[in-house]
């Protein structure tokens, strides 16, 4: 195998590894926790709450990426997996689960700006295939991971899964290793100017419209990291049908990332976001009324193709609007939904589901993003430029600051 293809497998094959570990922990934890009798309210702050040691650590992991390199920055997310099974091997509280969960989200923060950072500078002239390929390979590892997770819990139970977990995030230190080189970044720059930028960078209206499109992009996640597994439960699923139900979800960005990538373009953007939002509304709505395991799958995977639509196209706003300089803190910005989603989504769907039950929970968020998707010509007309150009939206005084960046 030649030098640069190892580099392509051990990029791909850590993303992919990273995401079996991501992929189990949305299983197991609110099983975990549903085991220990917690509330559906106290499983969804599992999921909500170690959403603010996210964010802070989303804009800081994206500043040391674009000052020291996205290698470094990785590997720490893969230490940081690591250390969130550590933990869950020993909780037995809450607060043990809530310390693993914000290592675990610290992990995925640092994790998708940085990988996606660095598969845009991948060789190759469409940005859409490049990031497509790249979100195939990982979303194939979340999709091992969570069947893998209610496998391994039914066969061997808890412990033994979280130790498979550990053991996998200490593999993708070791690949990271092999991780192709890029670009330099611009020295010179110290973190502080980098993180000014992200501020100046989030105060436009336009760069809202992206952080919007990332927003519908990780609600499929969100749900099948608090709420889904639980309903499931409530319809009485064993837990290997569970993680199997689950993991379809990943089938639909799978599918999207291979065959849809080099379609998903700043051009198209209006079209695909009313589709991806009309997608995601209406398969919520189906999600409340679906019970049995085929109807279950095919909503499922629609959810995530739906998403996975979403996902792809904020990628291709984020490379569009930056250099690679900066290509994390774009990234990092554009994709604050995702951060936003799973801190309030969780939290509003939980508490409608155990006070008015699944079917108007589900209904009532599906209904919200039609009404988001009906409205996507007065949403583009409001915050979408006037003009496209290779260097999309980035304003001028930003640009101008990545210009000195690169000269110094």
């Amino acid at each position: 195998m030649s030098r640069p293809a190892y580099n392509l497998v051990a990029l791909y094959g850590s993303g992919a590894l990273w995401n079996i570990c991501m992929g189990m922990l949305q299983v197991l934890v609110p099983l975990y926790a549903l085991s220990l009798g917690f509330s559906i309210i106290k499983i969804s702050s599992l999921v909500s709450l170690p959403v603010l040691a996210e964010l802070v650590v989303r804009f800081g992991g994206s500043a040391i990426s674009d000052r020291f390199g996205e290698r470094r920055v990785l590997q720490i997310c893969f230490l940081l997996m690591a250390l969130s099974g550590a933990v869950l091997l020993l909780a037995d509280h809450y607060l043990h689960l809530l310390l693993a969960q914000a290592l675990a989200f610290c992990s995925r923060s640092t994790f998708w700006t940085s990988i996606q950072s660095l598969g845009s500078q991948l060789p190759g002239a469409n940005l859409g295939k490049k990031l497509g390929k790249l979100y195939a390979w990982n979303h194939g590892g979340g999709l091992i991971g969570l069947s893998l997770g209610g496998v391994i819990l039914a066969l061997l139970g808890f412990h033994n899964a979280f130790i498979a977990l550990t053991s996998i995030a200490i593999l993708c230190v070791v690949l990271s290793l092999g991780f192709p080189h890029v670009e330099p970044k611009p020295s010179g720059r110290a973190l502080w100017e980098i993180t000014q930028g992200i501020g100046r960078f989030l105060g436009y209206r336009h760069i809202w419209l992206a952080i919007s499109v990332s927003f519908a992009a990780a609600l499929p996640s969100a749900l099948s990291q608090s709420i889904y597994p639980v309903y499931l439960a409530f319809l009485e699923y064993r837990e290997q049908w569970i993680g199997l139900l689950i993991s379809l979800r990943t089938l639909g960005p799978l599918m999207i990332g291979l065959m849809l990538g080099s379609f998903i373009t700043i051009s198209r953007q209006r079209g695909i976001y009313a589709l991806g939002m009309a997608g995601l509304g209406l398969f919520l709505v189906a999600a409340g009324l679906a019970e049995k395991p085929l109807s279950l799958g095919f909503v499922i995977v629609a959810l995530g193709a739906a998403g996975g639509l979403m996902d792809l196209l904020y990628q291709v706003q984020a490379a569009e609007f930056s250099r690679a300089g900066d290509r994390s803190v774009a990234m990092a910005s554009t994709g604050l939904g995702w951060i936003l989603c799973p801190l309030i989504t969780p939290m509003i769907v939980g508490w409608l589901a155990q006070v008015q039950g699944f079917k108007v929970a589900f209904s009532v968020a599906g209904l919200f993003i039609i009404l988001i998707a009906a409205g996507t010509r007065l949403w583009h007309r409001l915050l979408a430029p006037r003009e496209a150009s290779p260097v999309g939206f980035v304003p001028t005084e930003f640009k101008s600051e990545v210009d000195a960046g690169h000269q110094s």
